[in-house]
């Protein structure tokens, strides 16, 4: 087995997944202020543009392999988040995001593979 390779495939479609969702939520900005205010938050222009940049920034760091163990920790904080306001009542997209969230804590726990640009 290769658990080097499989730390970095896991690596990689997190970053790419994390970087496309937060293109996504600029491509369509006005969806998303929208969809963050329907959850409830307050300041919905603020915290929607935080989303989308926390996302393209630590998703960009996972794709380089930059601090992975520490780069996971706001993205999952942006899963949990999205489980109990978006997603707790819609049994696809729920499990999708426990499953993604599943993935970043396994890869905070396991590290960030063999190729990466910081050694941790």
């Amino acid at each position: 087995m290769n658990t080097e390779l499989g730390k970095t495939i896991l690596r990689f479609g997190l970053g790419i997944l994390f970087f496309f969702a937060g293109i996504i939520k600029i491509m369509n900005i006005e969806d998303t202020v929208k969809m963050v205010s329907n959850v409830g938050f307050p300041a919905a222009a603020f915290f929607a543009w935080l989303l989308l940049l926390t996302e393209i920034v630590f998703g960009v760091m996972l794709l380089i392999g930059w601090k992975v163990q520490y780069t996971t920790i706001p993205l999952i904080v942006v899963i949990v988040i999205a489980i109990l306001t978006v997603t707790r009542n819609d049994p696809m997209q729920l499990l999708k995001d426990l499953s993604i969230l599943a993935s970043l804590v396994g890869l905070m726990l396991m590290g960030p593979g063999k190729w990466t640009i910081s050694k941790e």
